[in-house]
């Protein structure tokens, strides 16, 4: 039976055909390049250090707390200038089991390559806690390759259909222009999912997404119904409702800082705003349908 599972610690040279039936490999690659088939959608995950792909005349940068969606196409390539870590995951293919070139084209909204943050879906928490265990015992890869490929083959849609739904609600003539403002948003939306324990300001995120503050909060709505301090407040308190939901007994000074809240007075309007209760009554319901 062909392993599902690999250990990849030297630069590819050549082109290599992977198995129809998916294939996750653990890289841990010093300086250099590597060329890499596509005949199939793949996922490739950066833990440590960064990769830049080069895909039909486009660089793509993928960094730590990202991952990239790559779908099927002419073979590309793939360097890092420092030691890098990552995982990546080849998903299962009709096309690849056929052994044809003829790709139907990708998704002319999304395009070829489509970088995602780890914290903004499903898909990227499951690849981040996967790959994290892998890369600290390579040994868990043979068994735990068949259940990421399954799981992320069906949980892929999900991030792809809200990533089209975004770049189409924003406003701009060209395609391409599109797709790199959705980048630059799904940078600061990751962002704001990964500092949830406290407030953040309009002029860190725009740093971070590398737009004006006007265009970011302009576009940041267009694109996920929310300005980003809505947005991140609401992050804040569905965390707080979840922590009161799987510890009964935290104090709620200690929910506020957790929060991103000064104390729990200013938790508790910005919680009953939210969900219509105080957080004291929050957990007394929680208690009684418990």
């Amino acid at each position: 039976m062909l392993s599902l599972f690999s250990v990849l610690d030297r630069h590819l040279e050549e082109l290599r055909r992977p198995p129809a039936a998916g294939k996750l490999v653990l890289s841990r690659l010093e300086r250099g390049q590597s060329i890499i088939a596509a005949p199939c959608p793949s996922l490739k995950l950066v833990l440590e250090g960064e990769e830049i792909y080069e895909v039909d005349g486009r660089s793509v940068r993928v960094e730590p707390g990202q991952f990239l969606y790559l779908d099927a196409g002419t073979p590309c390539t793939g360097s890092n200038r420092v030691f890098t870590t990552g995982l990546c995951l080849l998903l299962p293919s009709a096309e690849a089991a056929a052994g044809t070139e003829e790709f139907a084209g990708w998704d002319p909204v999304l395009g070829r390559a489509l970088v995602l943050s780890t914290h903004t879906s499903t898909l990227g928490r499951l690849l981040e806690s996967v790959g994290r265990r892998i890369a600290r015992d390579p040994e868990l890869g043979e068994r735990l390759a068949p259940m990421l490929i399954e799981q992320a083959e069906q949980a892929v849609a999900d991030p792809l259909a809200e990533s089209r739904a975004a770049i189409e609600g924003l406003k701009a003539a060209k395609a391409s222009t599109r797709r790199e403002l959705y980048q630059r948003l799904e940078r600061a939306r990751g962002f704001l999912h990964s500092n949830q324990d406290r407030n953040l300001s309009l002029t860190e995120l725009s740093s971070a997404a590398g737009l004006s503050q006007f265009h970011l909060a302009r576009y940041f709505k267009s694109a996920f119904g929310k300005s980003p301090i809505g947005y991140h407040r609401e992050l804040r308190l569905d965390r707080a409702a979840l922590l009161l939901r799987q510890q009964s007994d935290c104090r709620l000074t200690d929910l506020a800082e957790s929060a991103g809240y000064c104390d729990e007075v200013s938790l508790s309007h910005a919680f009953k705003r939210r969900f219509g209760k105080s957080p004291k009554q929050w957990r007394q319901g929680v208690g009684e349908a418990a």
